[in-house]
């Protein structure tokens, strides 16, 4: 029995032994469960003892490096596994080859999480203590500038590791360059559209905006794209060329937000309540610290009445304050010079003008 066991495991199979491939495989799964356990050890226990320190930079270090590390630990470990096979010489060079591609991007991503890493713990925050939003507004271009410049290092380092020969496939592109051309139009109009965008500077981050049709707070600025987010919160995406040829509201940059009401009051109000009411309409600014003026007018007069308008201004919205957005203090402003206007009329016994209905009769029907 013990001899058929080894003779069935000494059988080979696409050049191996079984005995070799059930080593290689168990190898394999070993190095996922390590890899695996590894990563639970970082997050249970690892980040708890960097957590008691007083310094950020090791918990950054360990948040950014586990994932990348134990990566790297299971692509080591299936190279290694599979070196218990009897391959191929030519198979052995392309398992090397992917080896090290695979590792090359690893290190790539984990460059790239590192840097991510600095830059929202440390240079956000250095922008935000800062005065000026010049800088606030470069670093999302900063950010996706070395992003991507990484992402490229990496993938032409890893291309060259693989035994890709590099300066070939560049050339081989350089073919098709009339064709990149005219496919990159819009991206060439975009990249100067977010060039424009930074040195013109006609708004700036959390701005409320209008540009073709679209309204929005400005959420991120790009080289590409600038991303806006609505009244609801939804993220919209602009490409920069928008920018060049359309016209561009900054809705905030104003000095405050005009508002109109109008009053129709009954024909039988007399001369002297209406410049009591007006007077009073005027003052309402102070009773109210988001309104910056207050105006009352008559505004004209009919056979049913007289017509007075409240026009007023309010403070233009900041997001530091208590209100969601400046529907909300354009609402409560509203609201509030109604119903203060409503209490107003009562007091001086003014009415209001009755609505008149008309209605038509066909001749037959007299």
């Amino acid at each position: 029995m013990f001899a058929e066991v080894t003779e069935f495991l000494q059988g080979t199979y696409y050049g191996s032994t079984l005995r070799q491939w059930f080593i290689a495989l168990g190898l394999i799964v070993v190095s996922v469960v390590l890899g695996r356990l590894l990563y639970w050890i970082s997050g249970r226990w690892i980040k708890m003892l960097a957590s008691r320190t007083s310094s950020r930079i090791d918990d950054i270090l360990v948040d950014m490096l586990e994932e990348p590390l134990v990566g790297l630990f299971i692509v080591v470990g299936v190279r290694y596994s599979l070196s218990f096979l009897s391959l191929d010489s030519n198979l052995i060079e392309i398992l090397d080859q992917a080896t090290r591609f695979a590792i090359t991007l690893l290190i790539t991503w984990l460059l790239v999480r590192l840097y991510d890493a600095v830059h929202r713990e440390y240079l956000v925050k250095l922008a935000e203590g800062t005065e000026t939003d010049l800088d606030d507004q470069l670093l999302p271009v900063l950010r996706n500038g070395v992003r991507f410049l990484l992402f490229v290092l990496g993938g032409v380092v890893a291309l060259n590791n693989a035994g890709f020969d590099v300066g070939a496939v560049l050339a081989g592109l350089g073919i098709g360059g009339l064709a990149f051309a005219l496919a990159g139009q819009d991206t060439v109009a975009n990249l100067f559209g977010g060039v424009t965008i930074l040195v013109q500077r006609p708004f700036k981050l959390k701005d409320r905006i209008m540009v073709s049709g679209v309204e929005g707070y400005v959420d991120e600025l790009g080289l590409r794209t600038t991303q806006l987010k609505s009244i609801s919160g939804e993220k919209i995406q602009i490409p920069n060329k928008f920018f060049i040829a359309s016209t561009i509201q900054n809705l905030d940059d104003c000095d405050y937000y005009f508002g109109l009401e109008t009053f129709l009051l009954h024909r039988n109000t007399s001369g002297d309540q209406v410049d009591r009411l007006l007077s009073q309409l005027n003052e309402l600014r102070d009773e109210h610290e988001d309104v910056m003026w207050c105006l009352g007018v008559l505004n004209g007069l009919n056979e049913f009445g007289m017509e007075v308008q409240l026009a007023y201004g309010v403070h233009r919205f900041q997001h530091s304050e208590k209100y969601f957005n400046h529907l909300e203090k354009k609402a409560v402003v509203k609201t509030f010079l109604n119903r203060r206007a409503y209490d107003l009329l009562k007091d001086n016994s003014i009415k209001m003008a009755n609505p008149v209905y008309l209605g038509l009769r066909r001749k037959e029907d007299q």
